[in-house]
């Protein structure tokens, strides 16, 4: 697959959050760019989920300072010398096409920015692989949760209820 950046309408951010809190915020009072909820799409149960980038954070570096290693709900945008951002899996929600905004780096008007977002796509889409196969074990992982050794219910804990993320989305398309 070959994955390209999209955005989510504000409008839906906030219809999700009404029920889900957890659901990452697009911070639209905030925004330093233009971009709202960046991020890629990947099909699951009938789906598509949109999963959102995340800047670095202290908690993505270990005591070492070097980025951590990929987890079940994280991969490590990253190349032999900077982490660029993060892709969160368990922030990953079901999205009506009807909210799925195209994002086109080429209307990025700050160089070093754009930069970034190059280099990110770029690292997406050499491991599109890797990325779909850690969509689909979070997803069901999450599923078949109550079955799960315990190594990895802390890991499902942090992760959002996609069956009612599901429904919400149902019931947002047929509005």
């Amino acid at each position: 697959m070959s994955y390209k950046f999209v955005l989510i309408t504000d409008e839906y951010i906030d219809y999700l959050r009404k029920t889900e809190p957890r659901v990452m915020s697009n911070k639209a009072g905030e925004r330093i760019y233009h971009r709202k909820y960046l991020g890629i799409i990947e099909e699951l149960n009938g789906h598509k989920y949109f999963i959102p980038l995340s800047s670095p954070k202290p908690k993505d570096y270990a005591q070492n300072g070097k980025p951590k290693f990929d987890t079940l709900v994280t991969i490590y945008i990253k190349d032999s010398k900077r982490l660029y951002g993060t892709l969160r899996f368990n922030n990953m929600i079901p999205v009506p096409d009807s909210e799925i905004i195209k994002y086109d780096l080429n209307d990025e008007g700050d160089l070093k920015y754009k930069l970034i977002v190059f280099n990110e796509l770029y690292f997406v889409r050499q491991n599109s692989e890797k990325i779909e196969r850690t969509a689909k074990n979070l997803y069901e992982a999450k599923k078949n949760q109550q079955n799960e050794p315990e190594g990895k219910k802390p890991l499902l804990a942090i992760t959002l209820d996609f069956a009612n993320l599901e429904k919400l989305c149902d019931a947002y398309k047929k509005k």
